[in-house]
């Protein structure tokens, strides 16, 4: 025992609670054994408390076990109470054990004793480390209580805030189109409109860290359009870039149309991993369908710049419109060849040109007999993008083997993802002509690591067509 027990003895033979105290004492069981015979005496004792356990006997003169066990457990509950009785039938101890007390042990086996007190006790100190952990976790329930109801207020602001910006963004939007801050013909925001939004934006940047992107477009052939159709062919151009534009971007975006057939956009939040090819891709996509839909005698194109901001090297927005629309102006002198990307000030890393199209040589061809004659246009990691005489059904699957010029050959199968009329031939091969792109399939790391190689080096491509039909194989080929 770590301390000197203090035991309440209910007993009215003074020698038997000798007999008692000497059987703990000879188990090592130091102890202060309190001895009462009354009902008045039990009473007073347990009223001043202090006890580690009761041993009661069952039959008293003047009062009895059992009102001592009823009495015990109203005044301390959880004290161990142990019955010590001359004759105790086993039906009774079991009642008695089923009524809250600990044991009983019977005076003829007084040996038993200190067994059923350590016991007892034992049982005592479990039950008191469980009731604590019990207590502990209710009191980090109430914790967890407390934390989420103060988060739940802060979300509360933080909502009540959010709704307060918003109603002083929807106050600003009026503000704007009271003071003619939009584009008359497009329904964009004008110069003025966009610089005061894109103020905002930067101050938002600033204070909270995060970057934007701006992206600076040019129409192009703006002069040739109106010459040779009209000025109001010129607007309905105008228009339908600010609506292909509306297309492309989200409602987060601030577009506008900053002068003529000059168009900006600032990409809130861009964190699209390759940004430039991504946009480049929406937009080219949205043109693609704007062309083939209008079927004017005109296509619509444009020329893109973008520059990024960055929080932990601020720069006044003026710089960079004036750079992304130096990077436009570059953009645009490759008119005439595939720009699969847009300009930035990101790119010049060697990583960089895995994502970018390797322009093949236009006098290079590929015979596919379901197709007739077919030209490669570009090839990347990703896909390769032809020419045919004869439109290519979406989701059809070819296999594709591309052979350079030193010999080595390379297979994997492609997928149509778009295909779509051009236009006509030159008089050499006639008719018309469609262009399509093709996804590779299941490409694995031999294909993907020699296909790197040969974007890196300058080797011509070749390639070699299979086309499938059905899952029972292959059933016709052709070579370039």
């Amino acid at each position: 025992m770590k301390h000197k027990l203090i035991i309440l003895h209910l007993e009215d033979n003074k020698d038997d609670s000798e007999l008692v105290r000497r059987e703990l004492l000879r188990e090592s069981l130091e102890c202060d054994l309190v001895r009462v015979e009354t009902q008045e005496d039990f009473a007073a004792a347990l009223e001043k408390g202090g006890f580690d356990l009761i041993v009661a006997d069952y039959a008293l003169y003047s009062f009895d076990g059992l009102s001592a066990l009823y009495m015990a457990k109203q005044k301390c509950p959880g004290l161990p109470f142990i019955f010590l009785s001359g004759a105790i039938g086993e039906e009774f101890a079991i009642e008695t054990i089923k009524k809250g007390a600990t044991d009983y042990v019977l005076k003829n086996s007084l040996s038993r004793l200190p067994v059923a007190i350590r016991r007892a006790l034992l049982e005592l100190e479990e039950h008191t480390k469980l009731r604590q952990a019990e207590e502990e976790l209710e009191k980090y329930r109430k914790h967890l209580e407390n934390m989420v109801k103060e988060r739940t207020n802060e979300l509360n602001k933080s909502k009540e805030r959010l709704q307060l910006e918003l109603a002083n963004r929807r106050k600003l939007e009026e503000k704007l189109r009271t003071a003619s801050m939009t584009d008359e013909l497009t329904g964009l925001l004008n110069r003025r409109g966009f610089l005061i939004f894109a103020h905002k934006q930067c101050e938002i940047a600033k204070r909270n860290k995060t970057n934007f992107a701006i992206l600076y477009l040019d129409l192009d052939e703006m002069k040739r359009i109106n010459d040779e159709f009209g000025h109001r062919e010129g607007d309905q151009a105008l228009v339908d870039i600010s609506t292909m534009l509306k297309k492309s971007f989200r409602a987060s975006d601030i577009i506008a149309r900053i002068g003529g057939d000059e168009f900006a956009v600032l990409i809130t939040d861009p964190g699209t991993f390759r940004l430039e090819k991504a946009v480049a891709g929406h937009i080219g996509d949205n043109l693609k369908i704007h062309n083939e839909q209008t079927k004017k005698g005109y296509k619509l194109s444009v020329s893109m710049g973008m520059v990024h901001y960055n929080a932990e090297q601020p720069c006044p927005l003026e710089d960079l419109l004036v750079r992304a629309d130096e990077l436009m102006y570059a953009h645009k002198q490759q008119r005439g060849l595939e720009r699969e990307t847009i300009p930035s000030e990101k790119g010049g890393k060697k990583q960089d040109r895995l994502w970018e199209r390797y322009e093949s040589d236009v006098s290079l061809r590929a015979e596919i007999l379901v197709s007739g004659s077919a030209v490669i246009k570009n090839i990347s990691v990703s896909g390769i993008a032809l020419r045919t005489s004869q439109r290519l059904t979406r989701n059809t699957i070819y296999i594709i083997r591309i052979r350079t010029s030193g010999g080595e050959e390379l297979s994997c199968q492609a997928q149509v993802i778009w295909s779509s009329l051009v236009g006509k031939v030159s008089k050499k091969y006639g008719g018309l002509y469609y262009e399509a792109g093709l996804r590779f399939v299941e490409a694995n790391k031999q294909f993907i690591g020699s296909l790197e190689n040969l974007i890196y080096s300058t080797s011509t491509p070749f390639c070699l067509w299979e086309h499938m039909e059905g899952s029972d194989g292959w059933t016709s080929t052709s070579s370039s």
